[in-house]
């Protein structure tokens, strides 16, 4: 059997940290609370742990809002329980799969406060900002409801396909791809054996991002799902990210896919 299948014959369990088990009795599930569980989960068959984010994040989309790639959020415990977990884990048979947000980060990122600081940092580059006089840019509506345009004073505005508190990254912007791959290959030459990656589709947008649609609601916006109906060059950027990344580790990948399009669908898989 090809290694790169050897997943179709595993048994993954999805952990939302925050409430599987307390190590502490603060009341918040942790990352020692997981491995303290961990002869459980063997019993049970388990051969992957799929953990939903425990980057730091001011928890604004329960940890989707990553501040910071490089940290573990403290109410989960600190980056030796993560390296604690990934070994233990390894010594009963289990792979450990981090939940892998790509398409946006919080705006309390580094790369985001320096943006809104110095519209012309290289960071500012990392999103999508737009002149716009006294409306939106477009009429996209976001995932989360209202404009998925956020004013940050004068003309000036940012795209979010979530939460206004979750700006989008700029996938188009080369500069933006090799931090991403960096952060990548830092956790899998850490020990984590894969990702699942949230909303992946949305990293692909339709360029230019002027274009309105047709009001699909009284408020006179568009959900954003339309405008990945016009977005095309998405599995270019996915082999890129693999060809960097998941494929060198032949690491275990599976990502949350919507509004895809059939004809697209076997070059996903």
């Amino acid at each position: 059997m090809n290694r790169n299948e050897s997943w179709k014959h595993k048994i993954a369990y999805q952990i939302y940290p925050r409430s599987f088990c307390d190590s502490n009795g603060d009341g918040i599930g942790d990352l020692r609370g997981i491995t303290s569980k961990l002869d459980y989960l063997a019993d049970l068959g388990t051969d992957y742990i799929w953990i939903c984010p425990v980057y730091a994040s001011p928890m604004d989309d329960g940890g989707y809002d990553v501040s910071d790639y490089y940290s573990i959020n403290p109410m989960f415990g600190r980056m030796e329980d993560m390296d604690e977990l990934i070994a233990e884990a390894g010594k009963r048979g289990i792979k450990i799969l981090m939940d892998l947000v790509l398409n946006h980060c919080s705006d309390e990122h580094v790369w985001f406060r320096r943006a809104l600081a110095d519209p012309e940092c290289e960071e500012a580059s990392y999103f999508y900002f737009r002149e716009s006089h006294g409306t939106p840019p477009n009429n996209w509506r976001s995932m989360f409801g209202g404009s998925a345009w956020e004013n940050v004073g004068g003309d000036r505005w940012y795209l979010h396909l979530f939460s206004k508190k979750q700006p989008d990254l700029n996938w188009e912007n080369p500069a933006l791809r090799e931090e991403i791959y960096k952060m990548v290959n830092w956790w899998l030459d850490k020990g984590v054996a894969g990702f699942r990656i949230d909303a992946i589709i949305n990293i692909k947008k339709p360029i230019p991002l002027t274009v309105d649609y047709p009001a699909d609601r009284p408020d006179g916006l568009c959900s954003a799902h339309r405008m990945l109906q016009d977005a095309v060059g998405l599995t270019d950027m996915l082999n890129e990210l693999a060809d960097r990344t998941f494929r060198p580790h032949n690491a275990f990948t599976i990502a949350e896919l919507f509004d895809w399009r059939r004809e697209d669908l076997e070059r996903y898989i």
